[in-house]
């Protein structure tokens, strides 16, 4: 038929020509969809053409099906999640190329059903290193079908291995539907969203005379540096230069010092994200002076998110020269849009950063800080007369234990001068997660501090806010602390460990929390190759910060791995490591920290081609060598290894049998993309197959790093943009499931990758913030932690009978037994506790720590967030009889 075929090829042509015109003009083209009309793959999973699952990552149930009659016309894709043991959900569609420095919209329709979580949608690299081309957030699902889409600009070619990638660590059922990329020259509008208020006028500071201890506005990081080739931030992390309040203030009593050690590295006090108009002119000014007089320092407006996060505004930092008199420091620049927005008058963030000389010991004083819309003056203008505050007397932290008062500093200050003498303030406390504990008026003297010490009998995480009953005086004010268990001496045979920032302060909260552990990678290089023996047989000690950390009750996991350059080896064939020379130096770490540190993990993921390079076999050479090392310079430590891939159980396979003889303790890494337990699969489920690589001498095995990235916006504050209650709750849950869930798997220790790079609110919702909040004061996951640690900690798992509906944890100890009950989220409907038929004198406790009993509540719906039942009567068999028969459907 040749007059179809001329019609055909002029329609495709027309078509072509249609794309190039609207890609000349900068207008979106489709260049990938998807309808989900088929075809689909045949069998027990049916998957439709061009997409694919990533069963490599961990171990799922999951029934993949074509599905028809699911609420729209045709057909759709069916992801049912029946158990996750290790892992996620990562389902791609895979046709799809990318063009360096163009923009893509990707937009989709999906429902679910029984989903515990949100799914996360973006364009990725499907191998490693898994790299994000357009990143996309986690979406809050619904039962019915809603339209998704997210946009942004691709930074480089990419011709293979890339998908749109589908994400969840949740239990339930997704489907997906008639998915589509755009892409384009130019930027996509953006979504319609709440407008954001930026203020016209004034101080966009809310205090600015920093008169108060502490202020959520404020916080500081740390980064340690060399001087001269020579590590030194071990050393200044334990000094943690964080800003203080201090005496001598231009403006009132106080000012803010920020100090820096005689350690190289930068620390560097920041504000909160403040909205701000692109193309118009702000100034930043303030009183500053210097200890030493002509110490340096630094002041800047900086970018916060989008594609320019942490870097400054053009003209907009000022590097002044110091005295020890207060000078005025002015600056104005004009922050621009991202280079990504479509719309290039929308709101942006910024936050103000003060930062003292990197390489010397001192400290810069500020006072009467500005930032005000305009090219103005520079003079101090407050944003109101008055200025309030909140503490307890605690630098960090914030934590109090069961059973302390609550002794609760007051502070109404004048922003500058004022005739006023005293102010009304309303003072409410609220519990988590919205219950009103204390509400009073109260009169307060201006400048003076008064304290009220509250009796309050709820436990778990706090918020106080602040507001003048004229609102017009002062800006509202709040702080969040914590009333947790106190810890039990649980010692070496603790099983709740992290990754603490190495800094006092870290040290005693997370002891705070009942942790006894904290293992030493990525937070700290305390033990290091590359930076304890920087020259062969030049060793670096860090005994001040070991001795430290020791007597703050934390027992330190240390790693020598991060070769030096002169260790490695570039001959090919052979270890990409000198075998001989870690063999030395691990023989030399552990005779120097004998009785100090007792506990090696030989490397870290080996697995990983960032981590270490040659292989299974080739690994096995340093395992072998680092055991030998240890046990010569310690014949009584204990060595842990061989780090493995929880879901990746045969790469061990490739470690001679030989070399794999060479550990005390086996060790892996889980990170986990659930909450933890339920389903059809039992939680770590591979454990079984490493089992048999082990050899017979070794009886325990250690997780010693992973988390839920996905939960780490969790927190308490008003103002911070990812703590939702959803969120919050999921968090609380995943805090003391995950524990729960490696006790049941037979798992004695887990070393939770958090508190490092977490202080201020450039790393908020970052990978390790779930237990710690930007400014160092607790999150709902660190109390949920905490109650955990002190209803099951050095207990021994005991299996006990199931209960269709819920999922069980049964612990039993010298002297006391706990069960622990939630939701089996694989299981349709929720079941009920009642709560008058558990034993009378039995600890009730929820993930705050409080007993839902003295409420006056006779039932309790069994949800994602674990109960606890504590008894020092009843032994763990009886205790658990007792509870399942007080479960109702």
């Amino acid at each position: 038929m040749p007059g179809l075929t001329r019609t055909c090829s002029w329609v495709a042509t027309a078509a072509i020509a249609g794309v190039f015109c609207a890609r000349a003009l900068g207008q979106p083209v489709v260049v990938a969809s998807c309808d989900f009309e088929g075809p689909y793959t045949q069998g027990d999973q049916q998957i439709h053409d061009g997409c694919t699952n990533n069963w490599q990552w961990g171990r799922k149930d999951m029934v993949l099906a074509a599905a028809t009659n699911a609420g729209r016309p045709g057909t759709v894709q069916r992801i049912h999640v029946r158990g996750i043991a290790s892992g996620g959900v990562q389902f791609f569609y895979t046709k799809l190329t990318l063009k360096k420095d163009h923009y893509y919209r990707i937009s989709y329709w999906l429902k679910s059903d029984g989903l515990e979580g949100p799914v996360r949608c973006y364009v990725r690299k499907g191998g490693y290193p898994w790299t994000v081309y357009v990143a996309g957030g986690f979406e809050s699902v619904s039962a019915d079908w809603r339209q998704y889409s997210f946009s942004g600009k691709c930074a480089e070619d990419v011709t293979e291995d890339v998908g749109v990638c589908w994400e969840t660590g949740s239990l339930g059922t997704i489907w997906l539907d008639d998915l589509q990329v755009e892409e384009s020259t130019e930027p996509f509008p953006t979504s319609v969203t709440e407008p954001v208020a930026v203020q016209a006028s004034g101080n966009l500071f809310p205090r600015s005379s920093f008169e108060g201890r502490r202020d959520h506005v404020w916080s500081t990081m740390y980064f340690g540096q060399a001087r001269d080739g020579v590590w030194e931030g071990v050393e200044g992390d334990w000094q943690d230069p964080y800003h203080c309040r201090a005496p001598g203030g231009k403006i009132g009593a106080y000012c803010v010092a920020v100090p820096n050690t005689r350690y190289r590295g930068q620390p560097a006090t920041l504000s909160i994200p403040l909205y701000v108009r692109p193309g118009q002119p702000y100034t930043l000014s303030m009183w500053m002076k210097s200890d030493p007089p002509g110490y340096g320092g630094s002041t800047a407006m900086m970018y916060y998110g989008t594609s320019r996060h942490m870097q400054p505004v053009e003209g907009g930092a000022i590097y002044p020269k110091l005295t020890g008199e207060w000078q005025r420091i002015s600056v104005t620049a004009t922050p621009q849009p991202p280079p990504e927005a479509a719309d290039p008058k929308a709101p942006i963030q910024l936050y103000v950063q003060i930062a003292p000389n990197l390489a010397e010991k001192g400290t810069i004083y500020v006072d009467g800080i500005t930032l005000e819309p305009g090219a103005t003056d520079g003079a101090y203008r407050p944003a109101h007369p008055l200025e309030v505050y909140a503490d307890i007397g605690q630098r960090h932290g914030n934590l109090l234990h069961w059973g302390d008062k609550l002794p609760l500093n007051l502070l109404v200050a004048a922003a500058d001068t004022t005739s006023l003498k005293q102010a009304q303030v309303e003072v409410t406390v609220v519990g988590y997660p919205n219950d009103g504990l204390y509400k009073r008026v109260l009169t307060l003297p201006i400048g003076e501090e008064h304290t009220v010490t509250l009796g309050i009998q709820r436990r778990g995480l706090m918020r106080v806010e602040l507001r003048t009953v004229d609102r017009s005086l002062a800006a509202p004010q709040e702080m969040v602390l914590a009333v947790v268990p106190k810890p039990r001496g649980t010692g070496v045979k603790g099983m709740f460990g992290s990754h603490i920032a190495i800094r006092p302060s870290l040290v005693e909260y997370i002891r705070k929390l009942g942790f006894t552990w904290t293992r030493l990678h990525d937070c700290s290089l305390l033990t290091k190759w590359s930076a304890t023996e920087r020259e062969p047989g030049k060793l670096l000690w860090h005994d001040e910060v070991v001795d430290g950390v020791r007597r703050g009750g934390i027992n330190l996991l240390g790693l020598p791995d991060h070769e030096p350059e002169w260790a490695k080896v570039k001959t090919e064939g052979a270890n990409p490591v000198d075998v001989a020379a870690f063999e030395r130096y691990c023989e030399a770490l552990a005779r120097h920290y004998a009785g100090k540190i007792d506990y090696w993990e030989t490397w870290n993921e080996p697995y990983m081609p960032g981590s270490y390079g040659g292989g299974a076999a080739l690994f096995g050479e340093l395992l072998a060598a680092g055991y030998r090392g240890f046990k010569a310079g310690n014949p009584n430590c204990t060595v842990v290894g061989w780090c493995a891939d929880v879901s990746n159980p045969k790469w061990g396979e490739s470690i001679s049998p030989e070399h794999r003889q060479a550990l005390d303790v086996f060790s892996f890494h889980n990170y986990v993309n659930n909450l933890s337990g339920g389903g059809t699969l039992p939680f770590a489920m591979e454990l079984p197959e490493h089992r048999k690589l082990w050899p017979s001498h070794v009886t325990e095995c250690w997780d010693t790093e992973g988390t839920n990235g996905a939960l780490c916006g969790n927190g308490f504050y008003t103002h911070l943009p990812l703590a939702t209650r959803e969120l919050n709750a999921r968090a609380t849950a995943f805090a003391s499931r995950v524990w729960l869930e490696h006790a049941r798997a037979g798992v004695s220790k887990f070393f939770a990758y958090q508190m490092h790079n977490v202080d201020t609110m450039s790393y908020y919702g970052g990978y390790q913030s779930l237990l710690i909040q930007y400014d160092r004061t607790p999150t709902p996951a660190a109390v949920s932690a905490a109650v955990t640690a002190y209803a099951m900690d050095a207990l021994r798992f005991v299996p006990t009978k199931s209960l269709e509906g819920v999922v069980q944890a049964l612990f039993s100890g010298p002297g006391r037994a706990t069960w622990a009950v939630y939701d089996d989220g694989g299981v349709a409907g929720r079941r009920h506790l009642r709560l008058k038929r558990l034993p009378a004198d039995a600890e009730v406790l929820d993930t705050m720590g409080n007993d839902p009993r003295r409420d006056g509540r006779t039932d309790r719906e069994i949800g994602i967030e674990p109960l606890f039942v504590l008894s020092n009567r009843l032994p763990a068999e009886r205790l658990a009889e007792v509870c399942r028969a007080a479960i109702a459907n």
